[in-house]
């Protein structure tokens, strides 16, 4: 049985839902509180790693000098979390994450018209 390749809008999909259910998780309280920064860090990592799996040549049309960051910071959060300083996933959250929503929106748009 050979499995098929998930389409990339269905890859930014869930990077959208993620993006989403990370808002609503702020949306509960701050970073100060240690669940909410674990379920935030959690959905940041998971979200880009949905973005990592999209066609190279989309990423690189729409991000080729944002993904090399973006990448770095989930890696810091998968590989790194327990040294992860808070002030920095604050300032991701509060500096970076309206551009990764953007960014991820673009990407989606862009990835429906190629596959229609």
């Amino acid at each position: 049985m050979t499995r098929r390749r998930r389409k990339d809008s269905q890859h930014l999909a869930d990077a959208r839902d993620h993006l989403r259910v990370l808002q609503e998780h702020l949306a509960r309280g701050s970073l100060a509180d240690t669940l909410i920064r674990d379920a935030v860090s959690h959905r940041l990592e998971v979200a880009v790693d949905a973005v990592g799996k999209v066609s190279p040549s989309l990423l690189e049309a729409e991000a080729p000098e944002d993904w090399p960051r973006i990448v770095g910071m989930r890696n810091m959060l998968a590989h790194q979390y327990a040294d992860l300083d808070q002030e920095i996933l604050q300032n991701t959250i509060d500096k970076r994450l309206p551009d990764l929503i953007r960014l991820v929106d673009r990407l989606h748009e862009l990835a429906v018209s190629r596959e229609r």
